[in-house]
């Protein structure tokens, strides 16, 4: 079963967020968390086959998580997704360990596919 670990404080988007990638991935496990604590404490207490994490959350933010995560799990692929501009920020994730970046605004048409293409590299 894959699993996936969605992180964000608002509970409407993580939601469209499962939503989006149901469709992809039928049988998939979802958890969640709602703040940069609870990501933590998700992620490194569990076995994930990617986080999805926002890059702006109470408690520091998935970019403070990120690097904490690839201390512990440096082959967890992470992708962040923000309403953040990429052009300011996805260097700087991926610098950080981040396997990709995805601007909100383009979820509905690229998280599936952006996701697929994690699970199709990832080593078996």
């Amino acid at each position: 079963m894959f699993k996936m670990l969605i992180a964000d404080d608002h509970p409407i988007v993580r939601q469209r967020l499962k939503q989006l990638l149901l469709e992809g991935f039928p049988s998939a496990f979802f958890g969640e968390a709602n703040d940069t604590e609870s990501l933590l404490k998700e992620a490194l207490s569990k076995d994930w086959d990617i986080i999805i994490s926002d890059l702006a959350m109470p408690g520091g933010g998935g970019l403070q998580a990120l690097e904490k995560i690839k201390e512990v799990k440096p082959y967890l692929p992470v992708l962040i997704i923000s309403t953040y501009p990429a052009d300011q920020y996805a260097t700087r994730v991926i610098s950080a360990g981040a396997i990709g970046f995805l601007s909100k605004d383009n979820a509905d048409e690229d998280l599936g596919r952006i996701v697929q293409e994690i699970v199709e590299k990832a080593p078996k």
